[in-house]
């Protein structure tokens, strides 16, 4: 999410918003964590009545939540079921909100692309004004191939029975936007590992372990936004990265500046990596740090040593391999890149670890991950003896 749409409070006199029943209320999930409302479905008779239905929209209305904010603006709707009506509305407002859906749940599969015809209305609607912010009502990645077009992009889910005022607060600066991405938007069905649509019977995961997101850090997919992107109304900064053994795993600290100018919460993601694993590195751990503007704290984090090993199937146990462990910090909102590097939007330093021992079955790994020195805990794994750290950008 950018911060031009924090702006729209102050700035704008004519908003639209289009699309996604936004009048209406907000998209629900399908299956057995459905929640029957108060009041009842918002707008009835959009999908199935049965299991795993019904499709039901939360009473919690975009439009309304919108119009509390922004008393002075007019504040206008259109259904999107017509894309030139909507780009007509689109040219004549400073600000657009184009609320975009996608109904899934439990029991069946869905495309990996939103419903109907509403890329081709956001890509009308951008075209007409590209000061366009999309709201997205979904239980997943989504193809986005108008995100060029547009000025933001927010991801709610399925933000449940409030989730028109939730939005709104975000959408206005009221609440700083503080998540980040539990799973990765490709840019294209070519960076998945099975593009067709999915078959009947047994599903075979060739990948192996390459699932996630280390898929596409195997394959060196640069994906559309990585899993753990996220973007602020401010900014963060990382420092003072350093790293040392702590008993068979290894213990991280840093610390974490709030360099804007308003409150916010920041969330580093610390990850790890050995030659021989199914990926180039596996998230190791992360700590979400509320900090007021200016603020600084010092954060530390032990890495699980169940992230550093390896299924040996022959003994049907988990290893750590011993070997040479690499790994970095990675800031909060910077676009991915598949060495791990910091990309240029980036503030602060991200650090590689460099020549970490670790693990009790030197024979399986390959020359690059095997040990030169070390030593043995109670449990006779193999234990780090030393951490070197090298910064950069």
């Amino acid at each position: 999410m950018t911060a031009a749409c924090c702006r729209c409070r102050r700035a704008a006199r004519r908003i639209a918003v289009i699309g996604g029943h936004a009048d209406k209320g907000i998209l629900a999930g399908g299956g057995s964590s459905l929640v029957h409302p108060v009041g009842g479905n918002a707008v009835p008779g959009t999908g199935p009545e049965v299991w795993p239905g019904p499709v039901i929209y939360y009473p919690s209305s975009p439009l309304a939540e919108i119009r509390k904010l922004a008393p002075d603006a007019e504040v206008r709707f259109a259904s999107g079921d017509d894309p030139r009506e909507a780009a007509d509305l689109a040219k004549d407002s400073d600000i657009v909100l184009v609320f975009a859906t996608q109904w899934a749940g439990e029991s069946f599969d869905v495309e990996l692309a939103l419903d109907g015809k509403q890329d081709a209305l956001i890509t009308a609607v951008a075209a007409a004004n590209p000061r366009t912010a999309v709201i997205l009502e979904t239980g997943g990645p989504v193809l986005m191939p108008w995100v060029d077009r547009v000025d933001a992009v927010l991801a709610a889910w399925y933000p449940g029975t409030e989730g028109g005022a939730a939005i709104a607060n975000l959408l206005f600066g009221k609440v700083n936007p503080s998540g980040r991405l539990p799973a990765t938007f490709p840019k294209s069905l070519t960076q998945l590992p099975h593009p067709g649509p999915p078959g009947t019977g047994d599903v075979v995961y060739g990948e192996g372990a390459a699932v996630g997101y280390h898929w596409y850090d195997a394959k060196g997919h640069t994906p559309l936004f990585a899993f753990g992107h996220g973007l602020s109304y401010t900014r963060f900064e990382l420092s003072g990265l350093e790293a040392e053994p702590a008993g068979a795993s290894i213990a991280v600290r840093f610390r974490v500046r709030n360099a804007g100018d308003r409150a916010g919460a920041a969330v580093p993601q610390v990850y790890v990596g050995c030659p021989g694993w199914e990926a180039p590195k596996r998230l190791g751990g992360w700590r979400k740090v509320g900090l007021e503007a200016g603020a600084e704290e010092a954060v530390s984090l032990t890495i699980d040593p169940r992230l550093l090993a390896t299924f040996d199937t022959a003994a049907h146990a988990w290893k750590i391999a011993l070997g040479d462990l690499s790994g970095h910090a990675r800031p909060f909102g910077e676009r991915y890149r598949a060495d791990g590097r910091c990309g240029a939007s980036c503030r602060g330093a991200s650090g590689k670890l460099a020549r970490c021992r670790v693990g009790n079955e030197p024979e399986s790994m390959p020359p690059a991950c095997k040990p030169e020195s070390g030593r043995t805990n109670g449990r006779g794994q193999h234990v780090p003896d030393r951490i070197d750290l090298r910064f950069g950008q």
